[in-house]
Formats: C-alpha cells, structure tokens, sequence
C-alpha cells in the first residue's frame, strides 16, 4: 500500500498542455511575525532596521522540469494592490511602494518579484494577521497563465506570556535540483527570542518521534508523498507536558507523480452565515494530467486551524464541509486550512 499526501494551501494550475504548475514561497529566514505592545505601541521585530527585514520570494515549478517564466507580479497587502512607484535603490534592485511599508525586486531572474518588507505592519490599535496575496502570469512553452498563492504575516499582542513559534522552509518545494529542504524552528516570547527549547515533530497528526528535539530537520523526497504538512510543537523543557507553540509548513514535491487537488462541490467559494463551503479531493497524475482511479482508498481529510494547527473537523471520505462553526472561533473570523491524505493500493 502506497501513501499520497497533500494540503489545500497547494496552488495547482493545470495547463493545456498536461503539465501542472506549482506555486510556493522562499523566505530569507525572518519570520512573518511581529508583536507589538498595545499600551506602548512598539513593535519587535523593528521592520524599519534592514537587517530585520523579511523578504518572500515566489516560486513556480512545473512538475515536468520545463522553465516557467513569470511577469506581470503584483502584490496585495489585506486585499490592497501595492503600487510601486516609490524611490529605486541606488543598486537599481529595489524599488518602493507608495505607502512605504514595502519593495519590490526589479531584477528578471528567480528574485524578480520578491517582495521585502521595510515597514512595520503592526498596528496597536488592531492586533490582527495580515495577508499578502502574490500574482503573476506564468509563461510556459508559448502560453500564459495567471496564479496566485497569499501567505500570512502573523500579528500577535505582545505580552508577558505571549509564545510564537514558527518553521522556515529552505526551499519549500522539492526539484531535481533540490532535493532536500532544511526545515529551521525559532520560538519568541513576545519581543525576545527563546534560545533554550524542545521540539517535537509531526507529520500531518502522527508522531515524527525519531526527530524529536532536534530544533531544526533535514526532509527529503521519501518524506514527502506530493505535499507533506510538518508540524513541529515547542516545549520550554523536554519533561513539559503541554506545548507553547505550534507552527505548520508544506513542503512540496514536484517531482511525484501523484497530487491531491481539491474540487469545490458546492456553489460558495466562502464561508458565511448560511453558506457553507464543500470541497471533494482527488488524485491526479502529474504525468498524464488525468484524474486518477483507486483501488480500495482509505481517506482522510481534516479541516485544520491556521493559529494552532490542530484538526478542528475530520472526515473519513474525500469531501468535507466548511461551516461558520469552523471559521468563526475564539470570538475572531478566521480562515481555515483543508488537508487531505489517501492511502490506495
């Protein structure tokens, strides 16, 4: 029996011509995070200091090997297209958007179109996550397409007991020029990085127990059946029963064969009062781009929560159901993360 796996937050485009496009982000290895205290208004880290600036740089890989090409890039801040028309660096790389928070690389290579934050985001009066949305159009042997994936920045109250931990993937999708990506954990307590913890780790929900307590972890493709979610929780000390912090990340391999992409079933895109959203799983075949048959699937698909990563829904077929009873917790509207793994022989 062969086990597939894959996460809803996989952007699949498939083309014309079979092949079928992944989308997916590098960092430099800051993290989107920033606290900030509501009676001082600070902010940490201070996205103003270059050396804390994060930058996010898109990738789109196409499972057959073939170079993909992309132009047109945009980025939206909560919803807002970014106009960059601001000052270039005196490197001509960089150049700045009209509210100042933000650049945007000029060059045409792999780094065109990343993005670097040199504002802070955090807003004392609305302690919230923000969300950065990156679109282009891919050119792939003579033809466009327009992609999209968005990414999270993660805005936290920044008080005494306060925990944040998070996974940076380098890179985050698996080629036949990367094979292995390094998975890197930090931990802060409010302002102040955590230096002294313990990590255990976990595939999806099942126990990664021979990588415990190692803060950083080498994943390669035997690992990874299409997309793999890796889990890591923090602990201040091994003997700890209960964690500070969960973070999640996907890491993605685009050299699989098989893929799991969702269907949405019903006729909402978006969870409201009243409207719930369906999505049904299946598995597709990179190589042939047609939707695969199973012999004696067992399915799993979970609805999970971005914050904690824990399964909030579970359902045992390829279909699940997105309520406000999901979306709507701890007095907040959130959105939610659908994963799905198939087992099939």
């Amino acid at each position: 029996m062969s086990n597939y796996s894959a996460q809803g937050s996989i952007t699949i485009k498939r083309l014309r011509n079979g092949d079928s496009l992944y989308v997916s982000f590098d960092t430099n290895g800051k993290p989107l995070y920033q606290g900030v205290d509501t009676s001082t208004g600070s902010v940490s880290p201070d996205w103003t200091v270059a050396a804390n600036q994060p930058i996010i740089t898109p990738k789109v890989t196409s499972v057959r090997g073939n170079t993909v090409v992309r132009s047109s890039h945009q980025w939206k801040w909560n919803g807002q297209t970014l106009i960059f028309t601001g000052a270039t660096s005196s490197d001509g790389i960089w150049r700045t958007d009209s509210t100042g928070k933000f650049q945007i690389n000029l060059t045409t290579g792999d780094e065109g179109g990343s993005l670097k934050i040199i504002g802070n985001l955090a807003n004392a009066n609305a302690v919230a996550n923000g969300e950065l949305e990156y679109s282009c159009v891919a050119t792939l042997s003579g033809t466009n397409y327009n992609i999209a994936k968005s990414i999270d920045v993660v805005i936290q109250n920044m008080g005494a007991s306060s925990f944040y931990g998070y996974i940076v993937a380098s890179p985050q999708t698996l080629d036949s020029n990367n094979l292995t990506s390094l998975l890197k954990t930090g931990l802060q307590s409010g302002a102040d990085p955590v230096t002294s913890y313990h990590v255990k780790w976990f595939k999806d929900d099942t126990a990664w127990s021979s990588m415990d307590g190692n803060k950083q972890v080498t994943v390669g493709r035997d690992d990874v059946n299409g997309t793999q979610l890796f889990i890591a929780e923090f602990y201040l000390k091994a003997s700890d029963t209960a964690p500070v912090a969960r973070a999640g990340v996907y890491i993605i391999d685009s050299l699989d064969e098989h893929i799991i992409v969702f269907d949405y079933t019903s006729t909402a895109r978006e969870v409201a009062p009243g409207q719930n959203v369906t999505v049904k799983a299946k598995v597709v075949n990179t190589r042939t781009n047609s939707v695969q048959t199973l012999n004696n699937p067992v399915w799993k698909c979970d609805v999970m929560d971005k914050d904690t990563w824990k399964s909030i829904k579970h359902s045992n077929t390829d279909s699940i159901t997105i309520t406000t009873a999901e979306t709507d917790r701890n007095n907040k509207e959130n959105d939610v993360e659908v994963v799905a793994e198939v087992e099939f022989s």
